[in-house]
């Protein structure tokens, strides 16, 4: 598996290598959506010349970049131009709450992705190992410590083995293909993320998430630590 650096955001190939040497990309983008979808746009076209497999996961900190204050400024502009309750429960799960902003709205008819914030309470363990199958994300976590787990293995042919997590804190970035088995959790604090969905799926859609045949959640994960 190849841990090649990608620029924009120093983001590393986590899933979906290829012994192909991966070029670096240009970061001239300011706006988050516009940044985001230049992003998903080069993943794909990575992945359709062979030097990405999907699904692909590529995770960095945005302030080795400078993007730490442009994401803080727009979360703000957001906030005050586009009041947004946040609903529990999400994606099934009562301790996480969302809320979903469209892109026609902050940017414009054109634009068919969206945006979500999400708020996992601290001590959520409980949100199964899913995929999206129609959409993929570029997130970024605002506040609070967590973890993202994932599989890198078809989700059709999940049987619990081949999870990996890595830890998540205010700063990051994490791009990932639609397909990718992955969760994320947060046992100690709150962990608030801003999350780009392309396209956008309503949260009540059925098409938002699917779950495998195999039920595994990060709580599985601590149990079996402690045995």
């Amino acid at each position: 598996m190849l841990d090649t650096a990608i620029v924009p955001l120093g983001l590393r190939v986590r899933a979906g290598g290829t012994s192909a040497s991966t070029p670096h990309w240009s970061a001239a983008l300011v706006q988050f959506f516009g940044l985001a979808r230049r992003v998903l746009n080069q993943t794909d076209a990575e992945i359709r010349a062979g030097r990405l497999r999907a699904p692909a996961f590529l995770h960095g900190e945005a302030g080795d970049h400078g993007l730490s204050a442009t994401l803080d400024s727009l979360m703000n502009a957001i906030d005050l131009e586009y009041e947004i309750e946040l609903q529990s429960p999400f994606e099934d799960t009562a301790s996480i709450a969302g809320g979903l902003w469209s892109g026609r709205d902050l940017v414009g008819e054109d634009c068919p992705d969206g945006l979500a914030k999400l708020r996992f309470s601290a001590g959520t363990l409980d949100l199964p190992l899913h995929v999206h199958e129609h959409s993929d994300r570029f997130i970024a976590v605002l506040e609070g410590e967590g973890r993202f787990w994932w599989s890198e293995g078809p989700w059709q042919q999940f049987s619990g083995a081949g999870i990996v997590s890595t830890r998540v804190r205010p700063g990051d970035v994490l791009v990932f293909t639609r397909n990718l088995l992955h969760t994320f959790s947060a046992p100690e604090e709150d962990l608030v993320l801003l999350s780009y969905h392309s396209p956008e799926i309503p949260f009540d859609d059925p098409r938002q998430y699917t779950l495998p045949k195999l039920r595994w959640t990060p709580r599985d994960a601590m149990v079996l630590a402690a045995q």
